[in-house]
């Protein structure tokens, strides 16, 4: 990998941090979760600047995209609600702002359904804030339903081939299974052979997950049977998992020491380890240009990395 670009994005106090990313290939635009600003960065893929602040968004943490819905998901930790945008003629248009549980941050979306996972961290000084599992209709902001989750929440996905949600728990290790035609039926557990599941993605052809844990493992995982097993060491915790399917590559996020670990998945191995910034742990993928946008904090850039 190689760097091509820095994109200047609007500076933070010295203790901000960015967050969650995605990539909106319709509009060709990017979208960063910027919590200490309480906005989320819009940047235009093919011009590489930043266009402008989405503000208001109090503790902005995750940030997803469906591009056939045309709608932008965000979680705001700092006031426990979702908003979902409406994406039309290259502007974002909130259309609602729903309650969660507390301190919501991974989201997985069922396109098919247009129902929203929305996976609350919870706080561990309050028994009256468990985590949670929100469940949301994008078409008219109605809560669907809400479950409490047996530990702290992390990345969550929607898995298109077993019609399920998944969603990683910090401890007990986990990841917790809802079918996603039944969200009020009773979430399956599988156990996770690794100390912190964080990053969680999908194979290219659906038949795996991956899992990347505090622990510095990365883990495959059968959805079916919830088998894993240890694929690869990691450079150290990591954050963000993400895929670029057309490309059969996996990207790693890892905060420290600052780089991303690039694994090729036919078969499963690492291929390098880019550095890049301390504390730059979340990235997201531009699969139309094989790019790899990571986020640093201390210098509120945008890091271009061309695969």
């Amino acid at each position: 990998m190689r760097e091509v670009g820095r994109i200047a994005l609007p500076p933070h106090p010295p203790d901000g941090e960015f967050d969650h990313a995605a990539v909106d290939p319709a509009g060709d635009r990017l979208y960063v979760a910027h919590p200490s600003n309480d906005a989320v960065e819009v940047v235009g893929l093919r011009t590489r600047s930043h266009l402008r602040s989405l503000s208001g968004l109090r503790g902005v943490a995750g940030v997803w995209v469906d591009p056939l819905s045309r709608l932008l998901f965000t979680s705001n930790r700092g006031e426990d609600t979702v908003s979902i945008f409406r994406l039309e003629d290259g502007q974002e248009s909130e259309r609602f702002r729903i309650p969660t549980g507390v301190r919501p941050n991974g989201m997985a979306f069922d396109p098919q359904r247009g129902t929203l996972l929305v996976a609350g961290v919870g706080n561990p000084k309050l028994p009256s804030a468990p985590p949670t599992l929100t469940f949301v209709d994008s078409r008219d902001g109605r809560r669907l339903g809400q479950a409490v989750a047996p530990g702290r929440t992390r990345w969550a996905l929607y898995h298109p081939e077993t019609d399920s949600f998944y969603v990683n728990i910090a401890d007990p290790p986990s990841v917790v299974v809802v079918r996603a035609g039944d969200v009020a039926a009773a979430p399956r557990t599988i156990s996770v052979g690794a100390k912190g599941p964080h990053g969680l993605e999908r194979d290219p052809g659906g038949r795996l997950l991956y899992c990347a844990c505090d622990e510095g493992l990365l883990l495959s995982l059968e959805p079916k049977t919830g088998a894993s097993r240890v694929v690869a060491p990691l450079a150290g915790p990591p954050d963000v998992l993400w895929l670029n399917a057309r490309r059969s590559r996996l990207y790693c996020a890892v905060g420290e020491p600052g780089c991303v670990d690039v694994f090729d998945l036919n078969p499963v191995r690492r291929l390098a380890s880019v550095p890049t910034a301390a504390g730059a742990h979340t990235l997201t993928v531009d699969e139309r240009r094989n790019e790899v946008h990571v986020f640093l904090p201390g210098s509120h850039e945008d890091l271009v990395l061309a695969d």
